[in-house]
């Protein structure tokens, strides 16, 4: 009998326990002191994410006392403070795979401490931290801070490179420096992306070249990418973003060296492959533009070329501009008029309106006039008349101008410049009735 008692009392005593060490852990999900945060921040390609919890000062000592110095410490509070890389990275100049790690800090009270990666990601803080489990340890500066009351990762000195994710809480903090190798992680990506659909379009192949070119880096990749961009449809765009690379290849020794190469290069592609008035049209556009003019003939040669194959405003306009360039006035402003003659409602309503925005407003409302004569019976032609005879000061002519396009019920943004430009002028217009 007394031994039963003995038992009913132990097993009293074990139920006891189990039922105050249930009291003391939830069962259910509840907020915490100590709240959960994500920080992140992209370089280049490469994902980097910190996840922690973030505990308040609360106006306790933290170094030295509630955070001891020399002392693995979780940085942060709650679970293991984690932190992901998508791409491999470098931190403070030593390598670290892709993966997601504990994060863990040493602080010390002479500010050299230590940030430690380790492969253990399910722990509760540092408690259980071991060593063993370290993927990488940095020696790192802490430095003093404004104050912060809650414990708080971010990310500053962000360069196309690199960043720097610093943990601050109080009046300290804990930087680090995170470098990717953004250009090797590019190529790869490209490479990838060119084997689904971006490689089906001369598009994807182009601006991968570009990549190349613009960042100065695998020139022999970013050609072979534009040379299949070249042959799967030529254009302005590829033809010269292959050129800028052929030269870049052979290395010239200077910029006239570099354009001719350039030159040589298009005047092939624009003799082997299938192009048309466009393709002579803007890589000789492209040759206008350049600061060096040692190239001029050859511009002149691919617009007449763009001409003889289909003239219009648009190539024409460029030829007159060239030969405007090259001190051929009569012959620019005969070109020009022939440019005017072929112009479509559109090219000459934007040819108007970019002679008007550079202060050329006699010569818009010239265009404006020919588009008149042309599209009588657009409003919107009248409504850009209107607009240069009212910058040119001669209101009579605007008034009647808007008056006409709004007798023609024209588009609702139309109408609405109109009235507004005639209220401008003094005139409280309303609107025409039709008969």
């Amino acid at each position: 009998m007394k031994r039963l008692l003995t038992t009913t009392f132990l097993l009293f005593l074990l139920c006891f326990a189990a039922e105050s060490i249930m009291a003391q852990s939830a069962v259910t999900t509840l907020p915490r002191a100590s709240q959960k945060a994500t920080v992140g921040q992209t370089i280049g390609l490469t994902e980097v994410m910190v996840t922690y919890h973030r505990p308040a000062v609360k106006e306790r000592e933290l170094w030295g006392k509630l955070v001891p110095y020399d002392a693995v410490w979780r940085a942060g509070a709650n679970d293991n403070t984690l932190i992901s890389f998508s791409t491999d990275v470098s931190i403070e100049g030593k390598e670290l795979k892709a993966g997601t790690y504990g994060l863990h800090i040493i602080p010390s009270e002479a500010g050299e401490s230590e940030v430690i990666f380790s492969n253990s990601t399910t722990a509760w803080g540092s408690f259980s931290y071991t060593p063993d489990e370290d993927a990488l340890r940095v020696k790192i500066k802490s430095t003093d801070a404004p104050h912060y009351e809650f414990l708080t990762y971010l990310f500053e000195d962000i360069t196309a490179t690199s960043a720097v994710c610093a943990l601050v809480w109080g009046k300290k903090k804990f930087p680090f420096k995170v470098e990717a190798n953004v250009h090797d992680h590019v190529f790869a990506s490209l490479k990838d992306e060119l084997r689904n659909r971006s490689g089906w379009t001369w598009r994807g192949w182009d601006e991968a070249a570009k990549y190349a070119l613009q960042n100065e880096v695998n020139y022999k990749q970013g050609l072979a990418w534009a040379t299949r961009s070249v042959f799967m449809t030529p254009n302005t765009a590829n033809i010269v973003t292959k050129a800028q690379l052929t030269a870049k290849m052979q290395e010239p020794k200077d910029e006239k060296a570099e354009m001719d190469i350039i030159v040589a290069t298009m005047e092939q592609d624009l003799a082997t492959f299938n192009v048309g008035w466009q393709e002579y049209h803007g890589t000789a556009n492209y040759l206008i533009q350049q600061k060096e003019n040692n190239h001029q003939d050859k511009a002149l040669a691919w617009l007449n070329k763009s001409i003889e194959m289909k003239p219009n405003m648009s190539n024409m306009m460029t030829k007159s501009t060239l030969l405007a360039n090259m001190d051929k006035e009569e012959e620019a402003e005969k070109v020009k008029k022939e440019a005017i003659a072929k112009g479509t409602n559109s090219e000459l309503n934007n040819y108007g309106y970019q002679l008007f925005f550079k202060g050329k407003v006699k010569e818009a409302v010239e265009v404006f006039e020919a588009n008149v004569e042309k599209n009588p019976t657009d409003p919107n032609v009248w409504d850009s008349l209107g607009e240069g005879y009212a910058k040119l000061g001669e209101k009579q002519k605007a008034i009647k101008s808007f008056k006409k396009s709004l007798s023609m019920n024209p588009a609702p943004n139309v109408k609405a410049n109109s009235i507004k430009v005639l209220k401008e002028l003094g005139v409280d217009y309303k609107e025409v009735q039709k008969p």
